[in-house]
């Protein structure tokens, strides 16, 4: 008996997500955020231009409350950093535990910086679907739901329990 190699008899595509996440458009908008997170001028306008977009019809309506909740939090952080700017840095601070504090401060951070990714994706009209296209803004959806999945935590404080509000 000879032995055979073994070969996939299919080969699955890539998740439409990956896609997203890979594609040219989002690496920019990765790339981008990093500065938009440190700047409190480049936040709040993210978060007018944001605010402006008709979040009514599909299919930005499946993720319109997460949107909000997404704008509220880029509003929290650029008044967080504005309060950290005004405030002297206090260097006698001690950290109980230093390495799970820094490391949930990474991952934070990270996934902070997703978020205002994200945005900055949905705002850019020429991305994998151009928005001008029919059925342009399926790739905003399918990668906004897939952020605000991972940042589920950081968007938590900012969704409005309100249904009538």
């Amino acid at each position: 008996m000879t032995e055979q190699s073994w070969k996939p008899l299919f080969r699955s595509p890539k998740s439409t997500v990956t896609k997203v996440l890979r594609s040219p458009a989002f690496i920019d908008s990765r790339e981008r955020a990093a500065a938009i997170i440190e700047d409190t001028a480049a936040l709040r306008s993210l978060a007018d231009v944001v605010e402006t977009m008709d979040h009514t019809d599909a299919p930005l309506s499946a993720v319109a409350d997460r949107v909000a909740a997404a704008v509220r939090f880029l509003r929290a952080t650029a008044d967080r950093l504005d309060i950290d700017a005004a405030s002297p840095p206090d260097g006698r601070k001690v950290r109980s535990r230093p390495d799970a504090e820094t490391s949930s401060a990474a991952g934070r951070s990270a996934r902070e910086r997703l978020i205002v990714a994200a945005l900055h994706y949905l705002v850019t009209p020429v991305d994998l679907v151009p928005d001008f296209r029919v059925g342009g803004y399926i790739d905003d959806v399918l990668l906004l739901s897939w952020v605000f999945g991972a940042a589920v935590n950081e968007l938590e404080p900012f969704l409005d329990d309100d249904p009538d509000a």
